[in-house]
């Protein structure tokens, strides 16, 4: 145990055994009492307001919301 390391994101798809590491395909953000909070992106902000998606993300970045 004394010889781990972090495994780099990128190096994630190289894992094996009970399948791939899924990479997390949207990084989303609520406002929060006017503060800019990370957030699930398939869930509602406070007030069932939609999250915003951070700039940057793939532009595949796909997500439902629940009904």
């Amino acid at each position: 145990m004394k010889n781990l390391r972090k495994i780099e994101r990128k190096s994630l798809k190289e894992v094996y055994g009970a399948g791939p590491v899924p990479i997390v395909p949207c990084n989303c953000f609520c406002f929060i009492n006017d503060v800019q909070q990370w957030s699930p992106c398939n869930r509602y902000c406070p007030g069932g307001v939609i999250p915003g998606v951070e700039p940057g993300n793939d532009p595949k970045c796909n997500y439902t919301l629940p009904s």
